[in-house]
């Protein structure tokens, strides 16, 4: 059975400590919820209790554990005469180490369950494995041979307030704890070395001068994590080489010591291995990103790498100290300490969950685009909402887009979010009025006005791809309209849907009633794009950008909007009929 080396390593209890970093911040509530739907969702797709109790296994194999569809099904030994063991997992072999699983879904959970499970174990050794299983017998033979410890995990999605130093419990809140720290923490269990020129070692502090080959290299083995705390690197939707930066490199390489400011690392730990060689626990580069990334591909230019720069290796295996020095660090670019948790955990919990779903959630440009194809072609996305795309879309949702149709659908703001998108993104100017405490962290917020943009272009010819000469300029307009529509005469729901996004989802689900609401707005958009008092605000805007970045909604256009809509009250009155069916 294959291992991860890497991922597992991390949920071991009683493994290298620096592995998991201390003072783990509790999960948003969007997550958590993600993950129990995303449970019951699993579990409940069978056709009898056996059925649920094994798919719950599974899902927390692969989640939880990062085992293999296969490895997973091949770990799951329950039935009869399983001695108490519904799966095992050779977690470490270095350790000695087995782990044994007993799960409990639903109903089935109970003290008493967990306390047969430490008898079962205790008496595993001491049965005959003559009279046992095949795959039992061999589960046994293994632990003999290699005088394996045994570790007990008993899993549960129910809450468990029971402590054992023979069974770990795994509840449901430990589960959503150990998924949001992985999301969180990216480099836990990573180890990478790096060898410097010459160092300095102050405390918890290693200052040194690296050979930039050596950056380049190191950068190229962990760029897949390396990068997930700096601030910058989350803000900037559009990486760039600096001018001076890249002049430096081709011509003055030995220059570039003085020139630049340098990198900083974060780590939860680091070891001296001689010869000015660091072994790095779990490396995030918090501050220099632009400047490494501009390193590495001026190295993909050029044979030659000469040059040096100064690196600060820190020290820091508390989560809110990695953070302070994240921030701190970067504070020449007045970084918000808002921002660092709307960036690090809001927009990092939309990303697993749209993972959930199918999706890369792309937060700098160019990321999906670095993986390799068989991790591009992991991303799926959903059957449904795929009806939404256009045939050929990668599955990847760029944040900025999803902002942006955000700010127009859900805010009701398709003027500002067509004149200056970059004004709600990572330290715009009303990035705050979108992205504060306010906002849940739940996928849908982002996924369904994205949706209904998409479906504007690819069914309904809005966009620049259209050729109508209006509708090309009139997307976002589309995506306010549409939501206007569903909040005040499909669904009457008072307030807005930041509240509870979750009630639009039988909407979205239900492709084929979607689509005519989809439709009827599209014919509520066209009446409004030929009506004589919009054409004369066109011709008093001077153009159709003009027009529909300022003027499309205003107070007068509105009431055109309306009057548009009511005109069609037959139809969205029998649309309103269907919808409420759903619910």
């Amino acid at each position: 059975m294959s291992q991860n080396q890497n991922g597992l390593l991390e949920y071991i209890p009683g493994s290298h400590t620096l592995l998991v970093q201390k003072n783990s911040s509790p999960p948003l509530e969007g997550f958590a919820e993600n993950v129990r739907g995303s449970i019951h969702e699993y579990a409940e797709n069978s056709k009898s209790e056996v059925e649920k109790g094994n798919n719950f296994l599974q899902w927390i194999l692969t989640r939880v554990f990062e085992a293999t569809e296969d490895d997973a099904a091949d770990a799951i030994v329950d039935g009869a005469n399983d001695l108490g063991i519904d799966a095992y997992l050779p977690v470490d072999f270095s350790d000695n180490t087995i782990r044994l699983f007993q799960s409990k879904y639903g109903t089935s959970h109970s003290l008493e369950a967990i306390a047969k499970f430490k008898e079962d174990t205790k008496r595993l050794l001491a049965k005959d494995v003559a009279k046992m299983r095949p795959e039992l017998a061999q589960l046994v033979t293994k632990i003999k041979e290699k005088n394996l410890k045994i570790k007990c995990c008993y899993v549960t999605d129910q809450k468990v307030e029971y402590e054992d130093e023979l069974v770990e419990i795994i509840d449901e809140g430990v589960i959503i704890q150990k998924l949001w720290d992985r999301i969180k923490k990216p480099a836990a269990g990573k180890k990478s070395s790096i060898k410097l020129e010459k160092m300095l070692k102050h405390e918890n502090t290693i200052l040194g001068i690296l050979k930039l080959r050596e950056l380049t290299e190191f950068v190229s083995k962990n760029r897949d994590y390396v990068f997930e705390s700096n601030i910058r690197q989350w803000m900037q939707f559009k990486t760039t080489v600096n001018k001076g930066l890249r002049e430096t490199l081709q011509s003055n390489p030995g220059k570039f010591f003085f020139y630049n400011n340098g990198i900083t690392i974060v780590v939860s730990d680091f070891t001296e291995l001689g010869e000015n060689i660091i072994d790095l626990y779990a490396p995030q580069i918090v501050n220099g990103a632009q400047t490494s990334n501009s390193i590495l591909d001026h190295s993909k230019r050029t044979k030659s790498m000469d040059g040096s720069m100064t690196v600060t290796i820190i020290k820091a295996d508390d989560e809110q100290e990695q953070n302070n020095i994240t921030k701190y660090r970067n504070s020449q670019n007045s970084v918000r300490g808002k921002d660092l948790v709307s960036l690090m955990d809001f927009h990092k919990s939309i990303k697993s969950q749209l993972k959930n779903c199918g999706y890369f959630y792309e937060i700098q440009a160019g990321s999906f685009d670095t993986k390799s194809k068989s991790k591009q072609c992991e991303y799926e996305g959903d059957s449904i909402y795929n009806n939404y795309l256009p045939d050929n879309h990668k599955k990847v949702i760029v944040a900025k887009d999803a902002i942006q149709s955000l700010v127009a659908g859900i805010e009701q703001r398709p003027t500002e979010a067509y004149s200056s998108p970059a004004q709600f993104l990572p330290r715009g100017s009303k990035y705050d009025d979108i992205f504060n405490d306010n906002l849940k962290d739940d996928y849908r917020i982002l996924l369904y006005p994205y949706l209904v943009k998409e479906f504007a272009k690819k069914s309904l010819k809005y966009g620049k791809q259209g050729g109508h000469k209006t509708k090309r300029y009139a997307t976002l307009f589309f995506v306010a309209v549409y939501f206007r529509i569903l909040h005040k005469k499909i669904l009457e729901s008072k307030g807005d849907f930041k509240g509870d996004i979750r009630k639009l989802e039988p909407i979205f689900r239900s492709f084929k009633l979607n689509s005519r609401i989809l439709k009827i707005t599209d014919v509520i958009v066209t009446k409004f794009l030929e009506d004589t008092v919009v054409d004369d605000e066109i011709e008093l805007a001077n153009t159709k950008h003009n027009f529909f970045s300022q003027h499309v909604w205003n107070d007068s256009m509105i009431r055109v909007i309306d009057k548009k809509i009511r005109q069609e009250e037959d139809e969205i009155a029998a649309l309103k009929k269907l919808a409420s069916s759903l619910f």
